[in-house]
């Protein structure tokens, strides 16, 4: 994959460029100081991903294995059994920078070419530019954000135009969301909500949605936890952009993790914490079971471990095996 390598050189350039600080110019005679991690460099891990499966050929790679850098600069190489994803990403003052082949979700034959910048902040100026290829959907859009109730609710208008196959359409987005939670006893719960609207003046069409989502946590003893949580997602209307069009969603997750108790100072290396954890996916009617048994490394800011689970579908044809590297805060 010589293409695919030179690629990947071309993005870690492209993306270092916008992120790097600028080196002071040295003497050929200067030695070139020692590699410094950054103080937050391992905590990072926490967000990476290790991805292995074997459905329909062998897959394997990492997704957001950060690289030893000031700026947090993630890097992703999967290979799946059709096409590889490969890129960079990084998050900066509210703007998300991207660059690479990202998984296309739907196990066809190729991945998404991105080249994205993403201006959004909780409130202020919005402003995004993605462009793609392989027939998905680019945008150019600009607006604004404010809240309302102490912060508690968001209100966010963009405008922009959209570019999929033979379409390019202006289009206005407006979205309301919230949430709020509290304890009872020793229960914690939250409710949180959005609504949205598309507007396509130009083919007089429209798409609204209204999602909510609840959730719940208890730890009745020490070192147990129990947790679930639902999503509900309804929609009404169809636009002129494909992949905008929102669909029906329900996803129910449930959670039991067991942390072992620490007596004293731990030593280098023990067992930290085993955990079970479920998904519905109700449209699909799949079922994810998972199975995590996950170490304390004393050298790590995290529980990391392995995990081990099945997948149940529809008719049992696809069922498979679901194999991940898994991370816990300690």
């Amino acid at each position: 994959m010589p293409n695919r390598v030179s690629n990947l050189v071309k993005l870690s350039a492209a993306v270092l460029s916008l992120t790097a600080p600028a080196a002071a110019a040295q003497s050929s005679a200067a030695t070139a100081p020692a590699l410094r991690l950054p103080a937050n460099y391992f905590s990072r891990f926490g967000g990476a991903e290790v991805v292995t499966g074997l459905d329909g050929g062998v897959t394997f790679g990492v997704r957001g294995f950060p690289l030893p850098f000031q700026q947090d600069v993630r890097l992703l190489v999967v290979k799946h059994p059709r096409y590889w994803e490969y890129g960079l990403s990084t998050r900066s003052n509210d703007t998300t920078l991207a660059a690479g082949v990202f998984d296309n979700g739907l196990n066809a034959a190729v991945g998404i070419p991105r080249l994205e910048i993403t201006h959004d902040p909780w409130k202020g100026t919005q402003y995004s530019g993605r462009l793609q290829g392989s027939g998905y959907y680019s945008r150019f859009t600009g607006g604004y954000a404010f809240t309302a109730a102490q912060d508690r609710v968001r209100v966010l208008n963009n405008v922009g135009v959209a570019f999929q196959g033979d379409v390019a359409a202006p289009y206005s987005q407006t979205e309301i969301g919230g949430g709020y939670g509290r304890a009872f006893g020793k229960v914690n719960a939250g409710f949180g909500s959005a609504v949205r609207l598309y507007t396509f003046p130009v083919q007089k069409q429209a798409q609204g949605s209204l999602e909510f989502s609840v959730n719940a946590n208890t730890t009745p003893v020490a070192g147990l936890t129990l947790a679930a949580s639902h999503f509900e997602r309804f929609v009404a209307g169809k636009v002129a952009i494909p992949d905008l069009n929102l669909g029906r969603y329900q996803e129910t997750n449930a959670s039991i993790t067991y942390r072992l108790p620490v007596a004293g100072e731990p030593g280098a290396f023990g067992l930290g914490a085993v955990r079970s954890r479920v998904v519905r996916y109700w449209q699909d009617d799949k079922t994810d079971l998972y199975n995590d048994v996950l170490f304390r490394v004393k050298a790590l800011p995290s529980l990391v471990g392995a995990s081990v689970g099945y997948e149940w579908t529809r008719d049992g044809k696809d069922n498979k095996w679901l194999f991940s590297l898994v991370f816990l805060p300690k």
